[in-house]
């Protein structure tokens, strides 16, 4: 790998600090895929970040996550966090690992460090919701892609917390998905066909009913997309409290 762009062992050193209940899958290349647990009990959700390396504020937003102190603002639920999924990628300041790889689009492939580091967790776990935090660096706004099957949308109320952030993307077509008011609703099958069987579409198949992808803008300050991530979470979670 060539010379890092960003330091990994913050990262590690915050998570370590803020969740006793910090678990190492594995490592790639030396840096660790960690699993946190926020909570006592089974999990409700899951809340992944890192997948694509060069979007920091991901992270940061999870790290942050770790670090709130212990209190009643999951509305009792429990959650598993994945605070980065790409390492390699994190310290390249990449999309892809260190070999290259897209983890959302490559999940057939059996010869990712990562991919087989995420399948052995994930493997037997189901949860009531899983977020995604994401950035895209050509959108105006903040957006999020909603999959469900049989559950309560919780997207417009994620959208009404985020717009008291940052501005929304409200196009009707979003990376040539229908969407609405922030809300994008993405044909899995139609994903299945185009882009193969990505970890979007197997979170969805075998681990939930609910799965949500966070998008904010790159062209934020750091804090500013943290802090759209986070309204973003705390109403899905404010969504799933009411529903208990």
């Amino acid at each position: 790998m060539s010379a890092a762009l960003r330091d990994f062992m913050p990262v590690a050193a915050r998570a370590r600090a803020a969740c006793p209940r910090l678990t190492t899958l594995g490592e790639v290349v030396g840096l660790p895929l960690l699993a946190a647990r926020i909570g006592a009990g089974e999990p409700a959700g899951l809340l992944m970040a890192g997948t694509h390396g060069d979007e920091p504020a991901t992270v940061e937003a999870a790290l942050q996550v770790l670090e709130r102190p212990a209190g009643g603002w999951t509305g009792g639920l429990s959650l598993d966090v994945l605070p980065c999924t790409n390492p390699t990628g994190y310290v390249q300041d990449a999309r892809e690992t260190v070999q290259g790889v897209d983890i959302n689009w490559s999940w057939s492939r059996h010869d990712v460090a990562e991919i087989e580091m995420l399948r052995r967790f994930l493997l037997g776990r189901r949860y009531r919701f899983v977020i995604d935090f994401h950035e895209d660096w050509e959108t105006p706004g903040f957006y999020l892609y909603e999959h469900r099957l049989g559950v309560a949308a919780a997207g417009p109320r994620m959208i009404t917390a985020v717009e008291r952030v940052c501005r929304i993307n409200r196009d009707a077509e979003i990376e040539g998905w229908p969407a609405c008011n922030g809300v994008v609703t993405a044909d899995s099958s139609r994903e299945r066909i185009t882009r193969g069987d990505g970890f979007p579409l197997v979170l969805l198949r075998d681990h939930t009913a609910h799965k949500l992808t966070t998008e904010t803008p790159t062209e934020l300050p750091m804090q500013l997309r943290v802090q759209a991530h986070h309204a973003a979470l705390d109403a899905l979670l404010a969504h799933y409290a009411e529903l208990t």
